[in-house]
């Protein structure tokens, strides 16, 4: 969503600089209090791929659900229009459209970097056999 942003000309590259490495120390953080907040195995949360879906497919899915949500983002919060106050609803709606699609076929996350902050918070990283 960043670099979709920076290559747009909505958000300046020095303010990117400082943006990317806070994103992803809040993601660690946000891992972390779930992990702190619900008892049990974090390793729950993981995101798997369907038995039916290869990992070519898992790939492509998240990429066109991915796509979806930045372009959306782009059309009606980085647009200025009159229009833009109810931006958050469109985005919400474009991202709930994006996980029905995809919660079958690769669980829930809609970022791989949802996924990789439980990998981090239980120590263990599970390779994705072939």
């Amino acid at each position: 969503m960043t670099l979709g942003l920076v290559l747009s000309g909505v958000v300046p590259p020095m303010r990117t600089l400082f943006l990317f490495p806070a994103q992803l120390i809040a993601a660690m953080c946000a891992g972390a209090v779930v992990k702190v907040m619900f008892p049990g195995d974090i390793a729950a949360t993981n995101t798997s791929l369907s038995p039916s879906t290869s990992v070519v497919q898992g790939v492509f899915i998240e990429m066109f659900m991915t796509a979806e949500l930045v372009f959306v983002v782009l059309m009606l919060a980085a647009e200025k229009s009159k229009d833009t106050f109810i931006a958050p609803i469109g985005i919400g709606l474009a991202l709930f459209v994006a996980m029905m699609g995809g919660t079958y076929r690769i669980s829930s996350p809609h970022t791989s970097s949802l996924d990789s902050d439980t990998d981090l918070k239980q120590a263990s990283f599970t390779p994705v056999a072939p």
